[in-house]
């Protein structure tokens, strides 16, 4: 399992992105605009992953913490 840095990231995008999502977060739940939301196991804090948002290049995976 990768290290947990979720209390000090906001945003990790690309390869970064896709490997902190398969190393460390836990699959969760679809939010209300079918993205997908992932749970750290260790601090709990939520990710949202979208793809290809707007400014960035097509098919790029970004993960942004969701504020408490």
């Amino acid at each position: 399992m990768e290290s947990c840095r979720c209390e000090v990231l906001n945003v990790l995008s690309g390869r970064v992105a896709q490997d902190y999502l398969r190393g460390h977060l836990a699959a969760g739940r679809t939010d209300g605009l079918g993205r997908q939301v992932h749970r750290c196991p260790v601090t709990e804090l939520e990710w949202v992953a979208d793809r290809s948002p707007g400014g960035y290049a097509d098919d790029v995976l970004v993960l942004r913490r969701v504020l408490r």
